[in-house]
């Protein structure tokens, strides 16, 4: 979960600018560092407008592949469906079974 703060005078170490601290925690096995980057106001707004835009494109191309797979998916279903209509019950075998299940009973 990033974490946004913004700097009280004192830590700004002489450049007023960058005011805004963003701390980015990592887990690496059983621990967690945290990484913090200094950035000006309008850095921050322009990582947001950056994120955002590749969260559009990530969206996008899901839902594109979701299309797709239901498409290919339809496509099988009907593949499946009529070969199963095309076929014509083998009614020997039925029969068979019938009278199989008729004598074990």
């Amino acid at each position: 979960m990033l974490t946004l703060r913004l700097l009280p005078e004192d830590e700004l170490d002489g450049n007023p600018a960058q005011c805004v601290e963003l701390a980015v925690p990592r887990r690496g096995g059983d621990t967690i560092t945290v990484t913090s980057l200094r950035l000006t106001p309008s850095d921050l707004v322009r990582l947001r407008a950056q994120a955002d835009l590749a969260l559009g494109e990530i969206r996008a191309e899901v839902l594109r592949a979701e299309a797709t797979w239901r498409q290919l998916l339809g496509g099988w279903f009907e593949e499946s469906r009529a070969a199963v209509d095309s076929l014509t019950p083998d009614v020997a075998l039925l029969t068979r079974v019938l009278e199989g299940l008729r004598t074990s009973l």
